[in-house]
């Protein structure tokens, strides 16, 4: 797991998954382009396509996983709205992306008058080809976990950790397999790492990205705060009416006002330094301290279910590009997608432990995929038996040369 792929100067950081995205989607594009200058369509209308797909496959992707995970995530959130398009660590789900990128691929045909069904091929081996990066990035973002993969998972006893195959994978503290699994009691944690209270409900585990933040932007709000008031009181002591020590009341008011937002980022660990040293129990156990502690705190071995997946999104996107170069009839090649992506991913589902068996004993993805296989199967016999083998807007584009 390493959610940020580097930090550049001022503290900004690039995401490694949004790095994955970027790098797949570009790929992508730039193979669906040859794609359509190899069968004379125009590689133009692929870009433009592409990025309405981008657009559109972004939103549908977040509506639906806002949707799948709103109660859990979003009904309780202060401020929904940016907790809804708040995408920074992820929170994307394919089916979803894919519904919206359709919607946007069919509006533009309808709206140019070009074949839908020769752009949906040509596309199809790049949708999977750009999953397949995005499934990296899930693994790296340490979302889409799978289940258990610990000797003695299978017959009930949840607290052993050693891996039952070589290619298991343990996530660090604070990821959603190690909370998850933490939640479950099949894994425990040193007591430090556990905050309780009179206004908490449960212990609480302290968040992992609190114990990751710098020191400097931990402690910077905290020193300002600390020297404004220390000037203040000063100056108060020297003349208490004097403009200095107005103008420093004042400043102590706006620097507390900015150091509200900060104190419940860094509240459960300044709750739990309050805690006796393992090392020297005369003092409360430090930052430093804590921060070994969660390092040493890793969830169970699980199935890398994102390598899993990323795996068969390569391995399909190869099957539809060799099938667009052989088809017989247009269409199909977007057919077989609809048709053979469904069936990895309910089994996929089958090992993945992050989504609720919450439709009819099945998760929302495999219901989705469920629905597809059948659309897929009616969209064959209408391919078939209705549809001309050729689309009658399949038509020869010329670009004419840029000068």
């Amino acid at each position: 797991m390493h959610p940020e792929l580097i930090t550049l100067f001022g503290g900004l950081s690039i995401k490694t998954y949004g790095f994955c995205m970027m790098v797949g989607f570009l790929s992508a594009v730039w193979f669906a382009m040859r794609r359509a200058t190899r069968v004379k369509a125009n590689a133009d209308r692929v870009l433009d396509i592409s990025f309405l797909c981008l657009l559109f496959g972004v939103g549908g992707a977040r509506i639906f996983y806002v949707i799948h995970y709103w109660n859990p995530q979003f009904a309780t959130a202060s401020n929904k709205f940016i907790a809804i398009i708040d995408i920074t660590s992820g929170g994307l789900e394919f089916l979803g992306g894919f519904l919206g990128a359709v919607v946007a691929v069919a509006g533009y045909c309808a709206w140019t008058k070009i074949s839908l069904r020769l752009y949906l091929d040509i596309l199809a081996p790049s949708c999977l080809w750009g999953l397949a990066f995005g499934r990296l990035g899930c693994y790296f973002n340490g979302c889409c976990f799978g289940g258990l993969c610990a000797v003695g998972a299978a017959s009930g006893d949840t607290h052993t950790n050693h891996a039952a195959h070589e290619w298991a994978v343990q996530f660090p503290y604070g990821s959603s397999a190690h909370v998850r699994h933490w939640e479950d009691r099949k894994i425990t944690v040193p007591r430090e790492l556990l905050v309780t209270g009179p206004d908490i409900l449960a212990p609480m585990l302290i968040p992992g990205a609190e114990l990751a933040m710098p020191i400097e932007k931990r402690e910077g709000p905290i020193r300002d705060f600390q020297d404004t008031a220390d000037a203040y009181k000063a100056a108060k002591a020297i003349d208490p009416d004097s403009e200095n020590t107005k103008a420093l009341a004042k400043q102590v008011k706006r620097v507390r006002e900015a150091f509200k937002p900060h104190r419940p980022k860094i509240y459960m660990s300044q709750a739990a330094m309050q805690f006796p040293s393992r090392r020297t129990p005369t003092r409360g156990t430090s930052l430093t301290e804590l921060q070994d502690l969660a390092a040493a705190s890793t969830s169970s071995y699980v199935h890398p279910t994102q390598l899993y997946s990323s795996m068969q999104a390569f391995l399909l996107s190869a099957v539809l590009s060799a099938a667009f170069y052989r088809r017989k009839r247009h269409g199909i090649v977007i057919g077989l997608l609809i048709l053979m992506y469904p069936i990895q991913r309910t089994i996929l589902e089958l090992i993945r432990a992050d989504n609720p068996h919450d439709v009819g004993g099945l998760t929302v993805s495999q219901g989705v995929s469920v629905a597809l296989f059948a659309a897929a199967i009616g969209y064959f016999v209408i391919l078939y038996k209705i549809l001309p083998e050729r689309s009658p807007h399949a038509v020869l584009e010329v670009v004419p040369d840029q000068k």
